[in-house]
């Protein structure tokens, strides 16, 4: 019943991404005003929340979305059990729960629905459609902590396809525990002939290519499903000279599920609008136009036993314009990462952009981090492609104040490795100083 359940639902996914903005709009709507009643009716968080929206009749104004207040993260820690429904809608469960990274602070549950797992598959499926992704190969998975994941053998699986798919039905997967070394995951890749791999981190992959590089293995994939944080052209190259391979990310987090999905054609993010609005705002929440930049807001369309109605996810995001593909679900340009991430300045100042990839070679580095020690301090550290060479960070020093603030004081640090977080990724920019509050 699930299998017939998600096939109409891709089915439906395959030909909606062409929907006129009408049609989608419709969609939206519908589904936004089930999960908005849903709420009121069953999360007290709600009961008074939505307010401004709902008319005495009980109709929704929708000209007066915006006034619905941006739910934070500390917010649904806090009122996590008001948050979390009475009961969700027949159809939408069992309920599940998948348990945050905490990169951005404190560890967080989220309940899901088998339904929005269902609908996050899907769209996951139609990305690899149009990426041309055989599922009937084998899939290379480095995967979690789980003990009995390791060599010689790992942990094998069956279909990481669609289950109505008759050649995807082929296909396998062999997992990884993820503290398994860059060498040891190549060892093991090497024999099991992995056509894909899903490495996490598009830092893992880059880890692994240079590895790979290093010991002059022979490993080949098609393509590199990474997640997690965004992929710079460093990453792309290395992985296309060490495997021949193409790196596809995606945007995703647990509180969202699958979100968008990178356009073969543009290079942009599909939004899936079918399963959640994403709204890009500025700091006082006004919508941004294309080409502005944004916080993310998000309200999943089917997380029915958590409602997570205007929710902002942490991130920062440039609105894009409609792709060239000829798809028309709407398109974020670039992702900017955390806004927890972002460097701040005692004066109130904050900047999420992210230092210029081009200055890696007059670094002469192949892995860097950017590090805020103090009010005005930040520490580069970084691993040299040869330690017998020095990358001119003076010249990396101008720049970054030129990029950031220009009173910082830089320092540099040369390291064999930059480990990763308790999470399993890497982060590029950290923040090691208390949260600096703005002079009066």
């Amino acid at each position: 019943m699930a299998n017939d359940l998600q096939r109409q639902y891709y089915e439906m996914l395959m030909e909606s991404q062409f929907w006129t903005p009408e049609q989608m709009l419709t969609h939206q709507r519908t589904q936004m005003a089930h999960l908005l009643r849903h709420a009121r009716a069953q999360s007290p968080f709600y009961e008074h929340r939505l307010d401004a929206v709902f008319r005495p009749n009980g109709d929704i104004d929708w000209d007066r979305w915006g006034e619905i207040p941006i739910l934070k993260r500390s917010e649904l820690i806090e009122h996590y059990e008001e948050v979390t429904a009475r009961a969700v809608p027949a159809g939408h469960g069992p309920v599940g729960e998948i348990t945050t990274s905490g990169t951005t602070g404190t560890p967080l549950t989220v309940k899901v629905t088998r339904l929005s797992m269902l609908a996050s598959d899907a769209a996951r499926w139609r990305s690899n459609a149009w990426h041309g992704i055989d599922w009937s190969s084998v899939l290379y998975v480095r995967y979690g902590e789980d003990a009995a994941a390791v060599p010689p053998n790992g942990k094998v699986g069956g279909a990481w396809g669609p289950p109505w798919d008759a050649g995807a039905l082929q296909g396998k997967t062999f997992r990884l525990n993820r503290q398994v070394s860059p060498a040891g995951q190549l060892g093991f890749i090497a024999g099991i002939g992995a056509r894909y791999a899903a490495i996490g981190s598009p830092k893992n992959g880059h880890s692994l290519a240079v590895e790979a590089l290093r010991l002059g293995v022979d490993v080949q994939f098609e393509a590199i499903f990474v997640n997690g944080e965004a992929v710079d052209e460093l990453d792309r190259s290395v992985c296309r000279q060490a495997f021949g391979a193409k790196v596809i990310d995606l945007y995703s987090s647990k509180e969202g599920t699958h979100m968008a999905h990178r356009c073969p054609v543009s290079g942009k993010f599909h939004i899936n609008a079918e399963n959640l609005l994403v709204e890009i705002v500025d700091d006082i929440g006004r919508p941004c136009r294309p080409g502005e930049t944004g916080r993310v807001v998000i309200t999943p369309f089917y997380g029915t036993a958590q409602p997570l109605i205007r929710y902002a996810q942490g991130d920062s995001a440039v609105v894009g314009e409609p792709c060239s593909c000829g798809r028309s679900l709407p398109t974020i340009e670039r992702l900017l990462g955390r806004v927890v991430h972002m460097f701040r300045h005692p004066d109130g100042r904050a900047v999420a952009r992210g230092f210029p990839e081009t200055f890696r070679a007059i670094l002469k580095c192949s892995f860097w981090q950017f590090a805020q020690i103090g009010p005005t301090a930040f520490e580069i550290r970084y691993v040299p492609q040869d330690w017998n060479e020095v990358g001119d960070e003076t010249a990396i020093a101008d720049a970054f104040r030129k990029w950031y603030f220009d009173d910082a004081a830089v320092s540099f640090r040369r390291v064999d490795s930059i480990p990763l977080a308790a999470s399993g990724k890497f982060l590029e920019y950290v923040h090691e100083v208390p949260t600096i509050v703005p002079r009066s």
